[in-house]
């Protein structure tokens, strides 16, 4: 114990494998220990009462740091020319003041290992310039404080600005010099949230902006990456892109080639497999003259398909003709159809008339709205398929006609027949093929290609260069069209006519849609088993944001809403909706 008692202090610090220096308030060394001379390749005697800067320059930043800022610097790495070390420095006090600095330093490696780190930190960097450079967005990478520290190729393009005169400079700089209108870059510090808005740049480009948060291990945002694509560029690509998928739908390969062989399908419009089916069976059915039945709902285009088999028949020659039966009065159908003689009634023709029926002789009768035909012209219709003769009204005389028969109905004539609406034995003998057409939602491959015929269309037809924006696409694309083809064709007629800009956006279209989209949209992302309390707050919020881009004020809105103005800015914030136009992505 004696001995133990007798022990130097100095020859403790010795015995250790870590390395030990301290410096006095001048930066003077006042202490190096064996391992520190070691490490550092210096001698005790010749290096003390030296500044650190002087002896040891690798290792004087730190301790001088904490010197100056009197805070411990704990786990931190440091590079020497002999050594990778694992520094700990904390500031020496006594009476509450600090009077030097110690510094323990623990050897992890050698500087042959430092070298390799070295170079595969900076073969990892070449990778990551590489990637961040190819990619066709403009990518700008800004601290929290808006300072711009990366800003690759494709910002220098869209921006028209080189990279070397941004990086540096701050965010609010740009906006001074009106390089841009506004940035995102604090809203998505503030929120901690991914943000997207529309930028406006000095070249007059509209530019669809998207930033995101990199957070340090505090949990606050350190960075913000922002991805820049030029909308221009977008709808031109999205142009190009749809106008090349039109072509190819207008072609449309199918397993059985061969009954497509030699037929022209330039005025039909189809991808989706389920009207590949109709077409081939039309095809197939064009053939014969069988009685056919094409069902469903109103728009689908049976008429096209009526016309079709009449021109893929050997009747192609011959007359078609469409009759409307929902559109000819009750008291006409039966002299339309099967034609009157002189005389048969007060204001008819005296020489008489033939009916459509003789008038097809040869060719094709399509009937339209069959379940539109009064039951006393059922039973007439019905006599001629039966023996392929017709009397006209008023007269005697039968006469045989060669007419093939094709009918449509968007109603279930099954069901007309169950309510004696409709006459069965008609029914059947009408129904000898049916071919029934789905609509648009349930063929939603054909949506996108009627687009695109049906804008090139009523462009060449008015003189108009209109064409949609990506997001106008995904909303048409998405939309059901209750009316089918005949819907989706009247409004893109509409939208080329009456859109004030070439570009068509989401707000030219009816509320009709655009209301029902955002709804799908806004159920699509509750979440599930939220309780109800957390429901009707989203739900309150989707609809106060509503109500404020719709009425373009939260003013307005909260006339319209019947809620005091302040309510509405203060259910904002809540919700987290910026006032600037810019969308917070939960």
């Amino acid at each position: 114990m004696e001995h133990a008692r007798s022990l130097d202090f100095g020859l403790l610090l010795n015995s250790v494998q870590n390395g030990i220096l301290a410096i006095d308030l001048t930066g003077a060394i006042v202490y190096c220990n064996s391992a520190a001379e070691r490490i550092f390749g210096i001698a005790a005697h010749s290096a003390r009462d030296r500044h650190i800067a002087e002896v040891l320059p690798d290792a004087s930043g730190k301790l001088l740091a904490c010197l100056q800022a009197g805070h411990s610097i704990c786990g931190e790495k440091l590079v020497t020319p002999n050594a990778i070390l694992l520094s700990n420095i904390d500031p020496i006090r006594a009476d509450g003041q600090i009077v030097g600095v110690i510094g323990v330093f623990q050897e992890i490696a050698d500087a042959r290992s430092a070298v390799k780190e070295l170079n595969l930190l900076k073969e990892s960097k070449a990778w990551l310039d590489a990637v961040i450079d190819s990619s066709f967005d403009g990518i700008t990478i800004t601290d929290r404080e808006g300072t711009i520290i990366r800003y690759n190729r494709a910002a220098e393009r869209v921006n028209g600005t080189r990279g070397d005169e941004l990086i540096g400079r701050n965010l609010k700089d740009l906006i001074a010099e009106g390089r841009v209108d506004r940035v995102l870059t604090f809203e998505v510090v503030r929120t901690k949230r991914t943000v997207t808005i529309i930028q406006r740049n000095r070249a007059g480009k509209r530019l669809l902006c998207t930033g995101n948060p990199i957070f340090d291990e505090t949990g606050e945002v350190a960075f913000v990456v922002t991805n820049e694509r030029d909308l221009q560029e977008l709808d031109t690509l999205r142009t190009e892109v749809l106008e090349m998928q039109a072509l190819a739908m207008k072609s449309t390969p199918t397993s059985s080639d061969s009954e497509l062989k030699g037929v022209d399908l330039s005025g039909l419009i189809l991808r989706s497999r389920e009207m590949q089916r109709v077409v081939n069976m039309a095809i197939r059915v064009a053939g014969a003259d069988s009685t056919i039945l094409l069902s469903g709902e109103s728009g689908t285009g049976k008429g096209v398909i009526a016309k079709l088999i009449h021109e893929q028949s050997a009747r192609r020659r011959r007359p078609f003709i469409r009759v409307d039966c929902a559109g000819v009065p009750d008291s006409l159908i039966e002299s339309e159809l099967f034609g009157y003689e002189k005389g048969a009634f007060t204001g008819a023709k005296t020489e008489g008339k033939p009916g459509l029926l003789e008038l097809a002789n040869g060719g094709t009768l399509f009937l339209d709205e069959i379940a539109e035909l009064p039951m006393n012209s059922q039973a007439k219709l019905l006599r001629f398929l039966e023996d392929r003769e017709i009397v006209r009204v008023g007269g005697t005389m039968a006469t045989h006609i060669d007419a093939r028969i094709i009918t449509a109905t968007n109603k279930n004539l099954e069901e007309m027949v169950s309510a004696e609406r409709f006459r069965g034995d008609l029914f059947y003998r009408l129904n000898t093929i049916p071919i029934h057409i789905p609509p648009l939602r349930e063929r939603r491959d054909d949506v996108l290609p009627l687009i695109v015929h049906f804008l090139q269309k009523f462009n060449e037809r008015y003189q108009r260069k209109r064409t949609l924006s990506p997001a106008t696409v995904d909303i048409l694309s998405r939309y059901d069209f209750p009316g089918n083809t005949r819907e989706l064709a009247n409004l893109v007629e509409r939208l080329v006519v009456l859109s004030e800009e070439d570009c068509i956006e989401p707000h030219d279209l009816p509320d009709s849609i655009t209301g029902l989209h955002d709804k799908i949209d806004f159920l699509r992302g509750l979440p599930e088993d939220a309780p109800l309390k957390e429901l009707m707050e989203r739900f309150e919020g989707y609809v106060i944001e509503k109500a404020v881009r719709k009425h373009g004020s939260q003013r307005k809105a909260a006339r319209m809403l019947g809620i005091d103005h302040a309510t509405i800015g203060r259910k904002l914030k809540k919700f987290c909706v910026p006032q600037d136009g810019a969308v917070v992505h939960p």
